[in-house]
């Protein structure tokens, strides 16, 4: 992907103590790149539920186990190695589903078998339309924000379902009086929304950002987020990880340009399996 569209251009980009992935990746791009904490990743509210949860599926309790963030997979890969366990203790007879192939990859770097990834939807309701009817238990490690979409669709698939909080999205710092000011002033030539819960917090600590400043959410879910919060919404990335929202950006930066750069990219990749890794999944909150 050809980034350099994006020097000198100013970028508020959300980060986490844990992930300055993209803000990286743009800034060695050449771009201004303003790093705001707008959320933060906690443990869960009750750690006892949680370890209880971790070795049980490592014990072989579980028929399956639904994950649609990394935070997740990380989190129960601490308790079980603190045990001395892996979460690839009860495969093959026991399944893993994730929401894509970012968080595979983390399910993999732990020794974890991945046997289901959505290939149309990715998060929670496409684990649900492909996930097999059946009878069972499923565990699913979610964050305190997730919804039930979930729980309720597999459930209506006949399986029954544990839901335990893995981690919890908090509030983070948020911009400084000088970045909100950039805000107010238009001084931003693009602003990216990596969740649901960032695009919340961004309209409440930012309610005076200038509106023809452009805003790329990372997928539907956030950029239906946005817009419930007031934001006005430029792109929405084709899929739901950081090349996507970073496609989306060039986009909305120089809308002709980022056309022929995705006739290029499409010539010269044909193999839609073939998609880059990226080193989470940002969409789910």
């Amino acid at each position: 992907m050809d980034l350099s569209a994006l020097r000198g251009k100013r970028l508020l980009v959300p980060v986490t103590a844990q992930r300055r992935h993209l803000a990286q990746r743009l800034a060695a791009a050449g771009a201004i790149v303003e790093e705001v904490e707008f959320i933060a990743i906690a443990g869960p509210a009750s750690p006892e539920a949680l370890e209880e949860a971790t070795l049980a599926w490592c014990a072989g309790d579980y028929d399956w186990m639904a994950v649609t963030s990394r935070n997740a997979v990380i989190a129960m890969d601490q308790i079980a190695r603190s045990r001395g366990m892996r979460l690839s203790n009860p495969q093959p007879q026991a399944k893993a589903a994730t929401v894509g192939e970012a968080t595979r990859t983390v399910c993999q770097d732990v020794g974890l078998a991945v046997d289901l990834v959505p290939e149309d939807k990715q998060n929670a309701r496409g684990i649900v339309a492909e996930f097999p009817e059946g009878q069972g238990r499923v565990l699913a490690p979610l964050g305190n924000l997730a919804s039930p979409v979930l729980e309720r669709g597999l459930a209506r698939k006949g399986w029954t379902v544990d839901i335990v909080e893995a981690y919890r999205t908090v509030d983070g710092d948020g911009p400084d009086p000088d970045v909100r000011e950039m805000l107010a002033d238009g001084a931003f030539d693009g602003v990216l929304l990596t969740s649901g819960s960032v695009a919340e917090r961004l309209a409440a600590t930012c309610p005076e950002m200038a509106a023809d400043t452009p805003v790329i959410a990372i997928g539907d879910m956030t950029a239906a987020a946005a817009r419930a919060a007031g934001l006005s919404v430029a792109a929405v990335a084709q899929a739901p990880s950081y090349d996507g929202i970073v496609a989306g950006l060039l986009e909305a930066l120089d809308p002709e340009s980022a056309a022929v750069q995705s006739e290029d990219t499409e010539a010269a990749e044909p193999d839609p399996s073939d998609e880059a890794i990226v080193p989470e999944a940002p969409e789910e909150k």
